[in-house]
């Protein structure tokens, strides 16, 4: 899977019922061509209301320079998201002139 996630607002990689369960590896390339980017990767629950109800961090703040990534490789990734209300993976960039691509396989 490709995304190119840019702005500054929490965006779903893999949302709650989409039956992803076997994600391995996780590339994150920064592709502003001056600043570095601040990159929240987290798991998270909703509640029943669409808000918030859990959330586990993989990623708190992370730094990533400029025109450089990060590979991530953890069992973490193959959590199972085949419930429309189970875990999702998101992401938050810290500036609304971030882009990243993100590659998950």
């Amino acid at each position: 899977m490709f995304f190119n996630i840019s702005g500054a607002q929490t965006q779903a990689l893999l949302s709650p019922g989409d039956g992803v369960s076997n994600a391995k590896v996780i590339h994150i390339t920064n592709n502003h061509a001056s600043d570095a980017v601040l990159v929240d990767l987290f798991l998270m629950k909703l509640s029943s209301g669409g808000s918030a109800a859990t959330t586990a961090y993989i990623l708190n703040s992370y730094q990533i320079r400029v025109q450089d990534y990060l590979s991530i490789e953890s069992e973490i990734l193959s959590f199972n998201n085949s419930q429309d209300d189970g875990l999702g993976l998101y992401i938050k960039l810290n500036n609304a002139d971030s882009n990243v691509d993100v590659i998950i396989k």
